[in-house]
C-alpha cells in the first residue's frame, strides 16, 4: 500500500524536505506556528521511500539547516555538542520503524494500530538516542543520567504527540493524494 512508483517517490521525498525546511528553522514564519516536523519528516520517508539514501540526504538537510540557523539566524546553540552525532542514529530509529509498515495491504484496523505502536516506539527511540547523545556531549553529564532523565522526560509528551500529528497528516495527505490519483502505486509484487 505504500510502495510508489519512483516517480511518485521524487514528488514524497521532495515534499518532506520541504516540510522540514519549513519547520525546522523559523525564517520562513511557518515554524513560529507549526513545530519542527523533523521526527514525523524521519517517519514518513521510511514509510513511503524505498531509498535509504533518502535517510542521508535528510540527515544532511538537516544538519545545514541547523547550520543556517546557528550561523546566520543567531539561534542558540545550545544543543550542539559532540553528541550531536547521536541525531543520525536518533533519526534512523524512527525511519526503521516505519519500514516494518511499509509493505502492509491495506490500512485496516489492524495496520492503523501497528502505526501508532511504531510512532511511539521511533519517537521513543529517537528521544532516548538524542538524550544520550546531548547528555554525554554537555555540561548536564556532571549532573548523572538519573538527574538528567527526570528533568527531560517531561519533553516526551510534546514530541510523541508532534511525530503523532505529523505521522498521521502526512499518511493522510498521502492517501487522498491516492485517491485523486497524484500518486501512483508500484505494482504489486
Amino acid at each position: 500500500m505504500f510502495v510508489l512508483k519512483s516517480k511518485a517517490e521524487w514528488v514524497v521525498a521532495l515534499a518532506l524536505a520541504v516540510l522540514m525546511a519549513v519547520t525546522r528553522i523559523h525564517h520562513f514564519g511557518i515554524g513560529a506556528v507549526a513545530p519542527d516536523a523533523s521526527t514525523g519528516v524521519f517517519f514518513l520517508a521510511g514509510l513511503l521511500v524505498a531509498s535509504p539514501w533518502l535517510l542521508a540526504a535528510l540527515l544532511i538537510e538537516a544538519v545545514l539547516l541547523d547550520g543556517i540557523a546557528i550561523g546566520f539566524m543567531n539561534v542558540a546553540n545550545a544543543c550542539m555538542s559532540s553528541g550531536y552525532l547521536l541525531l543520525a542514529p536518533a533519526y534512523g530509529a524512527l525511519w526503521m520503524a516505519a519500514r516494518v509498515l511499509r509493505g502492509a495491504e491495506k490500512l485496516d484496523l489492524l495496520n492503523a494500530g501497528k502505526f501508532v505502536c511504531l510512532v511511539v516506539g521511533g519517537t521513543a527511540a529517537f528521544f532516548i538516542v538524542s538524550n544520550l547523545g546531548y547528555f554525554l556531549g554537555s555540561e548536564y553529564f556532571s549532573l548523572g543520567l538519573g538527574e538528567y532523565a527526570a528533568r527531560v522526560m517531561h519533553y516526551f509528551p510534546m514530541y510523541l504527540t508532534v511525530t503523532l500529528f505529523y505521522a498521521a497528516f502526512g499518511i493522510a495527505a498521502y492517501l487522498a493524494a491516492r485517491r485523486i490519483g497524484m500518486l501512483e502505486a508500484a505494482a504489486a509484487r
